[in-house]
């Protein structure tokens, strides 16, 4: 354990590093810039001696090159290989032995590193993060074998799951020749191409203080954790960073339609999916009433889509509405349904268009909007009564180039949508024939 020791020794009190624009938002959430760029947000939580230590890079599989997708993912798994101060294992054997609990997640637009440990092990997990931050210690023979962890891990979210490779096409329809239409975790023939020097590029272009975020909630402050940051973090000097891949307005997709005959679907499956607003490419208010939309359409019992399709017409067992706000680029709008027995794709088709339809033209009804708006900010309420949940919201929202405040403005707009907003939104953005849509069919025994 001295490798660990050695980094933890860092800790050592040194002329403050941070800059001078230290803030307090609602929920007490406070900020602050060091002085090397990373942004620090501290959400204080005295319920229990625990902190939840995140740390948010701008950086996801958007930014890989033609021929090297899955890279940001790969390297993901590589950064639980060691440095030169810290050998493998190390870093898990210490949340182990304390009882806490790390994991880590790539997405197109953002990767994260996440700690959850006792108060009195927030500086430790600093000097680690912070150690792998300035650099790792990779080589064929600690790389190598994890490119089969990433292909055993595509096997298992992609090729076996019924319809994994039928969203994954879908997905490249909707987005053709952009970077959302590449699947995060890569194409299996890339994966298999990837290096550990690919991986090392990578992490020298991006893994920089100045294009991260550090999320800390829990029982502590802003005081304590810039006293550990300065430290630890503020020693990782600042690089100059590329500029992110651009993200437009997809062209109109030309597959529209996309059907699969698979051994493993149990039983049939309808779902669409078109280009929708995001936070990044619509104002807040528009965001808003997009998410009452999608809520009061096809979020729980009680929704349109449940009260129509299934309840009333019983032509599905369940029929669900989701929108991807949180995006760099444009977001996505998600329509899916499984058929009642005896029901087949095309009538139950027929009627989720016929529905999606009626709310285009129609809106919801003043009742539909409440009830949507009571569900949506009780949901935030509760999310953010945990250690996590809000650090991992405001983690999000930064990633987006959102600030706290927006954050804590979200509520009073959701509940200041109007059912007119919800209509001019549903007229706006649920327009089937600019869906991309699926059909996942059984193969029947020979």
């Amino acid at each position: 354990m001295r490798p660990i020791a050695a980094t933890i020794a860092v800790l050592i009190l040194a002329p403050p590093l941070w800059a001078a624009d230290l803030a307090k938002t609602r929920w007490g959430v406070e900020t602050a810039t060091l002085a090397n760029g990373l942004e620090v947000i501290v959400v204080p939580q005295q319920r229990m001696p625990a902190i939840h230590h995140l740390l948010m890079y701008k950086v996801g599989s958007t930014e890989e090159e033609p021929g090297k997708t899955g890279l940001a993912h790969y390297l993901e798994h590589l950064m639980f290989k060691g440095t030169e101060k810290t050998p493998p294992g190390a870093f898990d054997a210490l949340v182990n032995r304390h009882g806490g609990r790390q994991n880590a997640f790539t997405s197109a637009d953002y990767t994260g590193y996440f700690q959850t440990m006792p108060r009195d092990q927030l500086g430790a997990m600093m000097a680690l993060e912070a150690d792998r931050m300035a650099g790792l210690k990779l080589s064929e023979a600690n790389s190598r074998p994890e490119l089969s962890v990433v292909l055993e891990e595509r096997n298992q979210r992609v090729n076996a799951p019924p319809g994994g490779r039928l969203s994954e096409k879908a997905a490249a329809a909707l987005f053709p020749d952009h970077p959302y239409g590449r699947p995060v975790i890569g194409w299996e023939a890339d994966i298999k191409t990837l290096t550990y020097q690919d991986a090392l590029a990578f992490h020298a272009r991006w893994y920089a203080p100045n294009n991260a975020v550090l999320i800390v909630a829990g029982d502590t402050d802003l005081s304590e954790v810039l006293r550990l940051a300065d430290a630890t973090y503020g020693r990782v000097t600042a690089r100059a960073l590329p500029p992110r891949v651009a993200l437009p307005i997809p062209a109109a997709p030309t597959d529209r339609k996309l059907t699969e005959v698979s051994a493993r679907a149990p039983t049939p499956a309808w779902s669409a999916r078109a280009i929708g607003p995001s936070l990044s490419t619509v104002s807040p208010d528009e965001a808003a009433a997009m998410a009452v939309l999608i809520d009061g359409f096809g979020q729980g019992l009680g929704s349109r889509l449940d009260r129509t399709l299934v309840n009333e017409q019983r032509l599905a067992q369940q029929a669900l509405a989701g929108v991807d706000l949180s995006r760099r680029g444009p977001g996505q709008i998600f329509l899916s349904a499984s058929p009642a027995p005896g029901v087949d794709l095309d009538r139950l088709e027929t009627a989720f268009l016929a529905e999606v339809g009626r709310v285009q033209r129609e809106g919801l009804s003043e009742t539909e909007v409440n009830r949507a708006i009571e569900r949506l900010t009780n949901g935030e309420a509760f999310e953010r009564d945990s250690l996590t949940g809000l650090a991992n919201s405001l983690g999000r929202a930064k990633m987006i180039g959102r600030t706290p405040d927006d954050v804590a403005a979200d509520d009073d707009r959701i509940r200041r949508v109007t059912p007119a907003e919800v209509r001019q939104s549903a007229a706006r953005w649920f327009n089937p024939a600019a869906f991309v849509i699926t059909h996942l069919l059984p193969k029947a025994a020979p």
